[in-house]
């Protein structure tokens, strides 16, 4: 349901991108390291509490 994609070239200065989506609507982008590392804490926390995603933990508990 959620996904996170990150482009980390080989190159040190090459810069980093990231994507976060989610079958919600929830969709963000980053370029650089310190946006990509807050966008991997608010890909997280989207996890924590989506309604897509909790809904489906609760099923799979069922």
């Amino acid at each position: 349901m959620a996904w996170l994609h990150i482009v980390a070239p080989p190159t040190f200065s090459a810069p980093v991108r990231a994507r976060s989506w989610c079958a919600c609507g929830y969709e963000r982008t980053a370029i650089g390291r310190p946006a990509v590392l807050q966008l991997v804490q608010a890909h997280n926390h989207h996890r924590a509490v989506c309604p897509l995603l909790t809904q489906q933990e609760a099923r799979n508990a069922a």
